[in-house]
């Protein structure tokens, strides 16, 4: 028998099994981090702000929420490198420095950011010291709620979709070229792609129809005074409201229109009146690309007539495997009116079809490679073959 006051042999026994649970419940609870041993009553954290929404194509870590204290600097950078052959019609070829384009986005405050989206121009440029640098958008964003965000600055006008979907980098398209429609004014387009003032978009309370919309006030973002060939004046307010769709029965499908006018000013004392019309139905899931957009522009000049541009494109695209993406692209464009505005109007626009067929194969998450062919039509002169391959990167 055991004296008074000492343990038999499974007392200890008990004991020893019972330190042992403890010191591995300390274990588990240190491998989960000091604050697991002591856990004091505490109001759950309020959840992070929802992101800023800016553009359909900007990188997804731009887009994560931060804490209310916390300021977010996002940076990134795309550019191209390609050869082109008979790109003229003229049966040059020849490499192409592509453009470098900048993105670069900062959290303020949870309802206040800024963007600014800088190219510089590096294609068909003959000297390095000539490179001009274009601030494409410069933009000081605030977002209430999901119903009415504010832009102030230089933007991306919401005429179309392609215009807002995709970033300047030839790294988001799947095709080498944009569609004609759209190039930008830079190089040539003739639709008015960026204007600097305010732009207010949000969601509609409209249920599974899923609409948004987009009012827009300003003017062109050129600026100075002199005779600017080719380019248009910042001496007239424009506006600009559209309107889509993105049913949630349908989550890969978006339709809209925009409608767009302003005064328009190729010179110095001359003011067009314009206005662009556009609608497009557009179909994006995982591997199928099927845009469509249809244009017209209107112009007319008071005492010297007037002249219409209308036209569209279609663009349908297919990912084989998990990197190639073959696709073919029509455009159309028609230009007519009368009296010398429909004259310019012509000159302004001379291209008439355009047929465009192509490769992109994804080296990696950040590279693509693509090659494409497409035959030219414009007013006045033959048809010729273009011939193009490009590289296009991100980083």
């Amino acid at each position: 028998m055991p004296a008074f006051g000492q343990d038999t042999k499974d007392d200890i026994i008990q004991k020893l099994l019972s330190r042992v649970e403890a010191l591995e419940r300390e274990v588990g609870a240190l491998k989960q981090g000091p604050s697991a041993l002591v856990q004091p009553e505490q109001a759950p954290a309020p959840p992070p702000p929802a992101p800023v929404v800016v553009d359909a194509a900007i990188p997804a870590d731009a887009l994560e929420p931060v804490a209310a204290n916390e300021t977010r600097f996002v940076l990134h950078a795309y550019g191209d490198v390609g050869f082109l052959r008979n790109a003229d019609g003229a049966s040059v070829k020849r490499f192409a420095l592509g453009e470098l384009d900048v993105f670069t986005s900062v959290r303020i405050t949870p309802k206040l950011s800024a963007l600014v989206e800088a190219v510089f121009e590096t294609d068909n440029q003959l000297y390095v010291s000539t490179v001009p640098i274009n601030v494409e958008r410069l933009l000081l964003q605030y977002r209430h709620n999901d119903f009415f965000n504010v832009e102030l600055g230089s933007y991306r006008t919401a005429i179309g979709f392609y215009n807002t979907a995709f970033l300047r980098g030839a790294w988001f398209q799947t095709a080498v070229s944009r569609p004609k429609l759209f190039v930008f004014e830079d190089d040539g387009g003739f639709l008015p792609l960026h204007n600097t003032g305010v732009s207010v978009n949000g969601r509609l309370p409209s249920g599974g129809l899923g609409l948004r919309y987009v009012v827009e006030a300003g003017n062109s973002r050129n600026y100075g005074t002199g005779v600017r060939t080719g380019l248009d004046i910042a001496d007239h307010s424009a506006f600009n409201v559209a309107l889509t769709a993105r049913p949630t029965v349908l989550p890969a499908f978006q339709s809209g229109f925009s409608y767009y006018r302003d005064k328009f000013s190729p010179f110095e004392g001359i003011a067009i009146n314009r206005s662009v019309w556009t609608g497009h139905a557009v179909y994006s899931s995982g591997r199928i690309e099927f845009l469509n957009e249809v244009v017209l522009a209107k112009f007319s000049w008071p005492g010297l007539g007037w002249g219409n541009a209308q036209g569209f494109y279609s663009q349908l695209a297919y990912r084989v495997g998990s990197s190639w993406t073959p696709y073919v692209r029509f455009e159309d464009l028609n230009s007519y009116g009368r009296g010398p505005a429909g004259d310019a109007v012509r000159q302004y626009v001379p291209w008439r079809t355009i047929v465009v067929g192509g490769l992109r194969y994804d080296i990696s998450e950040a590279v693509a490679l693509k090659f494409e062919l497409s035959q030219a039509d414009y007013l006045g002169r033959p048809a010729w073959v273009q011939a193009a391959m490009q590289v296009a990167f991100r980083f």
